[in-house]
């Protein structure tokens, strides 16, 4: 297993600097930001960028928007695209659902149903903006808990020792 993990990592870097030699403006402009450095806390920025920009709905946009998040904060862009694929088409009609009904819950009563001029249009809105606001009171705390979480393991994994292995002898018969 821990071959196959390593062969699929190997291969994903390779296919990551493929696409980037294809597209050289953008590296260009990924490497100048510090997008594409990765230390322990351009990682954590990275990975709170990508919960924070997956978790709300952004699907269309996440991949600008997150390229544009990496920039302004200089997180890790590849660690910040991975970690946005928590919301996925598999997730992403659960994730809405719990947002709306969280943004519900807590907004709702705030919220009066006639906002705008026409019924559908007020509905739409008005659950358009409580899936919104529930989505922000939970990426905006998975976000802080992902870079935390990533700053703190990083740390846990500079401090272990680096096992030596000897070089191993050869037996003369």
């Amino acid at each position: 297993m821990h071959q196959f993990l390593r062969r699929q990592r190997i291969r994903s870097r390779k296919q990551s600097r493929q696409w980037l030699r294809n597209h050289p403006r953008l590296q260009a402009l990924l490497t100048l930001g510090g997008c594409l450095h990765s230390e322990r806390e351009t990682v954590a920025r990275g990975i709170a960028i990508g919960l924070f920009i997956g978790l709300t709905p952004t699907v269309g946009i996440q991949t600008v928007l997150m390229l544009i998040g990496c920039i302004a904060l200089r997180g890790y862009f590849p660690a910040a695209f991975a970690v946005s694929w928590i919301t996925n088409p598999l997730t992403l009609v659960p994730l809405y659902w719990f947002f709306h009904g969280i943004g519900d819950f807590i907004f709702g009563h705030l919220l009066k149903p006639d906002l705008f001029f026409a019924p559908v249009i007020d509905d739409a809105m008005r659950d358009a903006l409580l899936g919104l606001l529930g989505s922000l009171l939970i990426a905006g705390p998975a976000a802080a808990l992902g870079y935390t979480l990533t700053v703190r393991i990083g740390k846990h994994w500079s401090r272990r020792p680096i096992k030596k292995t000897e070089p191993q002898q050869t037996r003369l018969a």
